[in-house]
């Protein structure tokens, strides 16, 4: 990682999970480690410690890792979390990006990836598992491959394009705009336009297009 001592926390309401967890990341550099075995828990650490990264599960008593995103979004908090799940179900994925996750781990392959994740995240960038990567390319639809989809994509302006690129990324709104130089309002307009342009229609389906099919911005 860094000469810097990393302050991570690990959420789960398993001791013997989180007990791995942290003989794993123990492997890096040295790091101050925090726990909690509840939703709640790994909230107040958060807000009164602002750990460098949080590995958070999805599942667990008091607030969901899900519940725990959407309190900090656009909070001013900087922990980076990186969501652990044992769901292979990629709304759940989409749902967590939308909410300001900056990795997200299926936990049977998480002893695996978690020292990769750490790192990247901790650094400033995102991770995906490979097995969750290879899910979302198994389910992308050949409607992609369209050629009127692609004139779609075609129509898009280079701002919205620029906005379409970020969304790819995971970043949120607040970090567009910050990119951009432009108000939250005004990324949150351009969305709008997109998903119309782009005839896309739900909560999360402008940022689940966007990473599907990064390769087009």
């Amino acid at each position: 990682m860094t000469p810097d001592k990393i302050s991570l926390l690990i959420a789960d309401d398993h001791p013997l999970f989180r007990a791995g967890v942290k003989q794993t990341i123990e492997k890096l550099e040295p790091a101050e480690i925090y726990e909690a075995e509840d939703g709640d828990k790994a909230l107040q650490i958060i807000r009164e410690i602002e750990p460098d990264v949080a590995v958070i599960d999805l599942r667990m008593p008091g607030k969901t890792g899900l519940e725990i995103l959407s309190e900090l979004y656009n909070s001013g908090v900087t922990t980076k979390i990186i969501l652990l799940t044992m769901h292979k179900n990629v709304n759940y994925f989409y749902k967590a990006i939308s909410v300001g996750a900056k990795g997200y781990l299926l936990k049977e392959t998480a002893v695996h990836d978690l020292i990769e994740a750490v790192k990247i995240v901790y650094h400033g960038g995102t991770f995906i598992s490979s097995r969750l990567k290879a899910l979302i390319k198994s389910e992308k639809s050949d409607e992609v491959q369209n050629k009127l989809l692609i004139d779609s994509v075609n129509s898009l302006t280079s701002a919205e394009r620029q906005i379409m690129k970020l969304l790819s990324e995971w970043k949120t709104n607040c970090e567009i705009a910050d990119i951009l130089f432009n108000s939250t309002r005004t990324i949150e307009n351009h969305r709008a336009n997109i998903s119309d342009k782009l005839n896309l229609h739900g909560a999360h389906s402008l940022i689940q297009f966007a990473i599907e099919n990064r390769e087009l911005f």
